[in-house]
């Protein structure tokens, strides 16, 4: 069993593209991972923000914050949710990822994300990863085109 992310259109299509999906989910996982940094000193304060008050974003959405995977959080659907998203958007975003892994990004790959191909490399995840995005930017193009949303989903 295997986890990927898919691109799901308000409407089917007929897309010649395909997208398998696994090495986008391994890699937005262990993308998501390896930012995680260890909050500084021993505090066990939790700012809470009740109402709105305060105006400044959590840490997690500061621009410092960002990673490579980052800006395709928004399009991720939770489980049952059918919000979408403009496609126009959403390959802005894949097509800004895709521009910094041409220029040499990559996602290090998480020993401890616990799904996954043991024997894979990090510039086997980054080049799967790649081929992923790259066929979702074909299907955003043909949502584009005939105007349909579209959101991404996690599934088995």
């Amino acid at each position: 069993m295997s986890i990927a992310i898919h691109c799901i259109l308000e409407v089917d299509i007929a897309v010649s593209a395909r997208m398998e999906g696994k090495s986008l989910a391994i890699a937005y996982c262990s993308d998501s991972m390896g930012n995680d940094s260890p909050p500084s000193g021993d505090s066990k304060i939790i700012a809470v923000d009740f109402g709105g008050a305060k105006s400044t974003p959590p840490p997690s959405e500061s621009p410092d914050a960002k990673t490579l995977l980052s800006p395709l959080t928004p399009f991720i659907s939770e489980l049952g949710s059918e919000q979408w998203h403009d496609a126009t958007v959403g390959l802005a975003a894949v097509q800004s990822i895709l521009a910094k892994i041409r220029k040499g990004a990559k996602v290090p790959l998480e020993p401890d994300l616990g799904f996954g191909r043991k024997e894979e490399t990090e510039n086997d995840l980054t080049e799967g990863m790649r081929y992923d995005l790259e066929q979702l930017e074909k299907i955003l193009l043909a949502a584009q085109e005939a105007s349909l949303g579209f959101h991404l989903a996690f599934g088995v």
